[in-house]
């Protein structure tokens, strides 16, 4: 084989061979991102190519700054990518059930079962997952408006991440502004709709909501509050033009000398008055703001506001259903968004500016902590709340987590097991054994001896209790009511991620060759030579 190809490339002949390394590759990551499943989970500090430190539990923040080169892991990546996606929850979720699947493949290689017969029968237990998720089903939003129902649905979305002792603080804030922002068609719902400014100083108990966007700087001129203003975007400075030429001007007198401004002057003033003439009372500018066309906005009672990202002005323009000038003219009507206020206000000993727009609701959560990382983490975890709450207005079905659900599909897919004989008894009984992994490593995250957690979770399960889940507040007891406490899984989602994994199942376990071309590129180029001097 090697003859036929081209210098530098590698083959793994055997199918085995290749079939188990790739599971091997998959087992090594999986093992990183196992500790970060879960409340109890830790955290990874990440030093990327660009020497910046990220401390995060998040799976795909993670796997964005671990460059892997394996190709298989790669498709296991872009499973979590998919999951995030789709539903921005459950990325280790996916990876973690899907490489434990292929764990128990291997087992199976390992005693000579054939790849095609393992896929069969691991067929068969998936086929039932739809029926026992569907009997599973333990919980229905019915009321978007009420945030103590919203709160269950976010709760176990956002532990996940926990944070700090406050983080129910947090989960109660994220509720209110959600059911305060929730449009009349829930269907209509945009998690755009929810900005997060975040502040430095303070802890994370004194986040708080706020009605509106949030800019965190104050307006440029005298004006510092406008109601019931209409509003123009310009996407340019609010200066006089300036052409391309060199600015060299001879001067022969005074009077030259003032008429050489004056020009200008009155150009600038005439420009700010039609301005005004049109309706407009506060103009936001992504540029520069001269010093004279500030003047001439006080002196109109115009507030000026200058935005330095263009990420913010596109969220403006959204906010107020209107597009950017990129040329600064007199607006036409529709060119003018509308604002019910628009004002300055002291949090933190920061001055922000809060808009309020007349056609549609936008909230704010402002999360103050001790450091960038701390506030990086907590808008992920948001994040994970918002989606949470997306995800239920497209499903509302919801079934136990903490490893409640887990156990109770190995439960049943083991008794199917005993119905079958030979090669499918023994495919179907490790395919159930791989959703045990959940509740194993929420145990072991937790402090617990895995093995007496998941022995306890199957006797429960096997007796008819079907809320018993891993109990992660440790005390005496390690097994606690799903129910009790609110610990809630979107059905939709997690019967998702299950389709993603059981997939690359297929698509790995098929793959009976490596092929390993040459990497491209020349030669690295030659270290500087030490004898050399610096300007050499």
């Amino acid at each position: 084989m090697n003859a036929l190809l081209k210098d530098g490339y590698r083959v793994v002949k055997n199918s085995e061979d290749a079939i188990l390394k790739n599971i091997e590759a998959c087992k090594e990551i999986s093992a990183i991102l196992q500790t970060s499943l879960g409340p109890k989970c830790m955290n990874k500090l990440i030093v990327n190519h660009i020497n910046k430190k990220i401390v995060s539990s998040d799976c795909i923040t993670i796997l964005n700054d671990l460059e892997i080169n394996h190709p298989v892991v790669n498709i296991l990546k872009k499973l979590s990518e998919t999951m995030n996606y789709e539903y921005g929850d459950n990325t280790n979720y996916v990876f973690t059930i899907a490489t434990e699947m292929l764990e128990k493949a291997s087992y199976l290689i390992h005693d000579g079962f054939n790849v095609n017969d393992i896929i069969n029968g691991f067929k068969i237990g998936y086929n039932e997952i739809d029926k026992i998720l569907a009997e599973s089903t333990s919980f229905k939003i019915e009321n978007f408006y009420d945030d103590k129902e919203i709160f269950k649905v976010i709760k176990s979305a956002m532990g996940t991440k926990k944070l700090s002792n406050n983080y129910d603080t947090l989960i109660s804030l994220l509720s209110k502004c959600l059911s305060t922002l929730m449009p009349e068609k829930i269907e209509t719902f945009d998690v755009d709709n929810i900005r997060i400014t975040k502040l430095n100083g303070g802890n994370l108990i004194d986040s708080q909501f706020l009605m509106g966007m949030v800019i965190s700087k104050e307006p440029n001129g005298i004006v510092k509050k406008k109601e019931n203003a209409q509003v123009m975007i310009l996407n340019c400075g609010l200066e006089a033009a300036t052409t391309e030429t060199k600015g060299t001007v001879l001067l022969r007198n005074a009077q030259e000398l003032v008429n050489f401004t004056k020009g200008e002057e009155d150009q600038m003033k005439k420009i700010i008055e039609n301005i005004k003439q049109a309706g407009v009372d506060v103009i936001i500018v992504n540029g520069a703001i001269s010093d004279i066309a500030q003047h001439f906005c006080d002196a109109n009672d115009i507030m000026t506001l200058k935005i330095t990202s263009k990420f913010e002005t596109i969220r403006i323009c959204k906010l107020l259903n209107v597009h950017s000038l990129v040329k600064l003219r007199t607006p036409e009507p529709e060119e003018i968004g509308k604002v019910s206020s628009i004002y300055v206000t002291e949090i933190a000993s920061k001055k922000v500016t809060i808009i309020n727009s007349k056609n549609k609701k936008l909230g704010t959560i402002l999360l103050r902590g001790a450091t960038n990382n701390l506030l990086d983490e907590t808008e992920r975890c948001i994040h994970d709340g918002i989606n949470a709450v997306k995800n239920a207005i497209k499903s509302n079905l919801f079934v136990y987590g903490g490893g409640c659900t887990e156990v109770q599909l190995y439960y049943k897919i083991k008794q199917l097991s005993q119905e079958l004989k030979g090669i499918d008894n023994c495919s179907v009984k490790m395919f159930a054994e791989s959703f045990l992994s959940i509740p194993r490593i929420l145990a072991t995250n937790s402090g617990y001896n895995n093995t007496d957690v998941v022995n306890r979770l199957i006797s429960e399960h096997s007796k008819g209790n079907v809320e018993a889940c891993v109990n992660i507040d440790r005390n005496d007891e390690f097994i606690t009511s799903a129910k009790k406490n609110n610990i809630y899984d979107n059905l939709k989602c997690k019967k998702y991620a299950i389709d993603l994994a059981f997939e690359a199942l297929q698509t790995i376990l098929k793959i009976d060759q490596i092929i390993l071309a040459k990497p491209a590129g020349g030669p690295k180029p030659r270290d500087k030579n030490p004898d050399f001097d610096e300007d050499f």
